[in-house]
């Protein structure tokens, strides 16, 4: 009779299988994580752009309301305000934003018929670019983002 000897144990090449799988698996987890984080990331910079927006909005539909406007605070601002979304000036890592708004004075016509009320749209945006969310490549820090806000206010006569 002729025996075939077994031997016990685990070999080199089940070894090394075993860690090239278990590497395959890790990095995939790893790239997850990274998107995961960069989305989350993306969110809450879209978070605290809304708020900004928010927050401007309100400020120049008081200063309507007031109706105290001098004539350039009547024509826009163009060139914005600057503000931060995220850390602030002299940090290594920032996200800057500008904040814009639009004031026209609206005629009389409407949908329903003409009116005698004064009425203003008032449109208000932000812009910004999240270098951080954006990998690396030749369109690095040309994608802007933006969010618009717009409402039309009238003056009543007391």
């Amino acid at each position: 009779m002729n025996f075939k000897k077994t031997e016990s144990g685990v070999t080199f090449i089940e070894v090394m299988t075993a860690t090239v799988i278990i590497s395959i698996a890790c990095v995939g987890l790893l790239m997850g994580i990274v998107h995961a984080r960069s989305e989350l990331h993306a969110l809450e910079v879209k978070e605290r752009a809304t708020e900004e927006l928010l927050n401007y909005m309100e400020y120049w539909k008081g200063r309507v309301a007031d109706g105290n406007l001098s004539a350039s605070e009547r024509a826009g601002n163009p060139d914005g305000d600057e503000i931060f979304l995220y850390g602030s000036l002299g940090e290594k890592y920032t996200i800057k934003a500008r904040l814009y708004y639009d004031l026209n004075r609206l005629n009389n016509a409407t949908p329903f018929g003409l009116t005698s009320f004064t009425r203003y749209e008032l449109e208000c945006w932000i812009k910004w670019s999240d270098y951080f969310a954006t990998p690396p490549s030749r369109y690095s820090g040309r994608v802007g983002k933006e969010r618009r806000l717009s409402t039309i206010m009238t003056e009543f006569e007391t």
